[in-house]
């Protein structure tokens, strides 16, 4: 059974398309859906979660976004140390747009 939580900065970038707002929006609603504690903001989401968890998204997201051309930027830490638009990491974080 899992017990390390991590963190996850992602960052998806669809390539080749003028449904830019369209095609980030399907990608927050996976990461909306998929019920880890996130922070949304403009050009990344932080998420916490156990490291299956995230992993689970990351390939839902690669597998939902298989029509689309895109670079999915993905920072994962045990622990950094590091505070995300004021929470700190691993502070408890479930924001809607």
């Amino acid at each position: 059974m899992e017990k390390t939580e991590l963190s996850c900065q992602m960052s998806f970038y669809p390539l080749g398309t003028e449904r830019i707002d369209e095609t980030v929006n399907e990608v927050l609603k996976i990461i909306e859906s998929s019920n880890l504690k996130h922070q949304i903001s403009h050009m990344s989401t932080t998420l916490w979660g156990k490291p299956s968890q995230i992993t689970q998204l990351i390939e839902k997201i690669i597998t939902s976004m298989d029509q689309t051309r895109f670079v999915l930027q993905v920072t994962i830490s045990n622990h950094c140390g590091c505070t995300f638009g004021g929470w700190r990491d691993g502070d408890i974080i479930q924001n809607a747009r």
